[in-house]
């Protein structure tokens, strides 16, 4: 294309002159039909009108999306890649630049976003119009626009990505911009415990105790640390030291809600030895297993551990 050519086509964006205007520009400077996508969700510009058949413009739609996502994710660039891994790291340092890069990016986050995370997968799905970026050690994640039927949408995504063979968590929604960095890590936490939050839910969707302790987490890891320490540390180093299954045994009766002969049955247990591992927990914590408060504390504990030890992992697994 000659440098004449290629000024008249910048000139016209440049200038603010509107899509169809562009595509005309484009089309006169180059003697061909143009058709011209947006980045951002919108009916794409044709010249001359009725040039490309009704029937291809989703076609040309995903083609111009994979284009930008191509270009987007490639080295030194602001694409979804390096925009997401940003906000793993913590939050945005500029906000408004944030909600800029996502524009450009074909999402809205001015309202806020949901965010979906997925790990241990290799299968690559459609993302919809989400914001999604495959990152190393694999990661996927991706921003729901918070609008109409966002959630709806977060649960397909979500849903794809387990059919895909990922470990999947879902964020609660952010509807402050310069807090998305929390959904990221919040999903990313919630997917790292799927496994055993699914297992003590009964199916997919993780305990809502769960959400609320990577809240406490994030707000202050001491706080967390601290319930860890008043309510299982204990029996953990018991375990160690005397090279027992406290542990594992008051986990599975958790799961199996409160009953020795379902703990035993899952174990393979006498229920006299299940009853008596518990009786060592009591001992060692100073809380029971048997009576709902202990249970509740308990249960917070094992979970507050769970928490902490996905977050180690996660940091171990960051490049850098």
């Amino acid at each position: 294309m000659s440098h004449s050519r290629s000024l008249a086509i910048v000139s016209g964006a440049v200038a603010g002159d509107g899509l169809e205007r562009v595509a005309r520009s484009a089309s006169e400077a180059l003697g061909e039909p143009v058709t011209v996508i947006r980045a951002a969700p919108g009916e794409p510009a044709i010249w001359p009108a009725g040039a490309v058949p009704a029937a291809r413009l989703d076609e040309l739609a995903a083609a111009a999306d994979a284009i930008v996502r191509l270009i987007g994710d490639g080295p030194g660039t602001d694409g979804p890649r390096a925009m997401l891994e940003a906000l793993l790291d913590g939050p945005p340092a500029d906000v408004r630049g944030l909600i800029a890069q996502g524009r450009r990016l074909g999402v809205d986050l001015a309202a806020g976003a949901i965010a979906v995370c997925g790990l241990g997968g290799n299968e690559v799905i459609d993302a919809g119009d989400a914001l999604v970026a495959s990152l190393p050690s694999g990661r996927v994640v991706g921003l729901v626009a918070l609008a109409a039927g966002s959630e709806l949408e977060a649960g397909l995504l979500a849903d794809g990505l387990r059919d895909a063979g990922w470990q999947v968590g879902v964020s609660a929604p952010r509807r402050l911009p310069g807090q998305l960095h929390e959904a990221v890590r919040e999903a990313m936490l919630l997917a790292s415990l799927s496994p055993v939050a699914e297992e003590a839910a009964g199916g997919p969707g993780p305990e809502e105790t769960y959400r609320l302790l990577i809240g406490v987490l994030m707000r202050d890891p001491v706080e967390l640390e601290l319930l860890q320490a008043s309510t299982i540390s204990a029996v953990l180093e018991y375990d160690a030291e005397h090279d027992t299954e406290l542990l594992i045994t008051l986990e599975t009766f958790l799961l199996h809600h409160g009953s020795t002969t379902e703990t035993a049955e899952a174990m393979g247990l006498h229920r006299h030895t299940v009853g008596y591992r518990l009786s060592r927990v009591q001992e060692v914590s100073g809380l029971s297993p048997y009576e709902s408060d202990g249970r509740e504390r308990l249960s917070l504990g094992l979970k507050a551990a769970q928490i902490l030890a996905a977050q180690k992992r996660l940091s171990l697994s960051q490049p850098g």
